[in-house]
């Protein structure tokens, strides 16, 4: 799905990606903590945290939504991840956050951090060179999730 979305490839063979299971870790692991766990250590840094919100926010918008838009189905693997996200994030919005908290700059500061961050992460060179480290091929399910039986 991440082929389909963020590369705009309908690609179905997983050995022709410059993807593999080395720069998937790198990406989703470097930016869980960049973006999720620097917030939680810490939480004073007011852009981190406003960072998180952002993310969290815009996960609910890219699950429910816009991978459905893009690959025109009702399902998609981070579905219930969206609709449970979704949930937290109203409950946090509503009950826990607290906006007197922040500043205008704060969230832009933020977005420059979640842009840096996403650019590290899924388009820097690194990211692209280790995609094309041999010895680290994507299985069936990493590759197709719960589409792997069509290919």
């Amino acid at each position: 799905m991440g082929v389909r979305i963020m590369l705009g490839s309908d690609e179905p063979d997983s050995t022709k990606w410059d993807c593999n299971n080395l720069n998937s870790m790198f990406g989703n692991w470097t930016a869980l903590v960049m973006l999720y766990i620097l917030p939680l250590i810490f939480p004073e840094v007011r852009f981190l945290t406003a960072t998180a919100i952002i993310l969290s926010i815009a996960e609910v918008i890219m699950h429910l939504i816009l991978f459905n838009v893009k690959q025109k189905s009702v399902y998609n693997p981070g579905l219930i991840t969206g609709l449970l996200l979704g949930v937290i994030v109203v409950w946090y919005l509503f009950n826990g956050f607290d906006p007197s908290l922040y500043v205008w700059s704060d969230y832009l500061i933020g977005f420059i951090y979640f842009g840096i961050v996403f650019w590290f992460c899924y388009r820097s060179p690194w990211y692209w060179r280790l995609g094309r480290v041999k010895g680290y091929p994507l299985s069936k399910r990493s590759a197709y999730g719960l589409e792997m039986d069509k290919y």
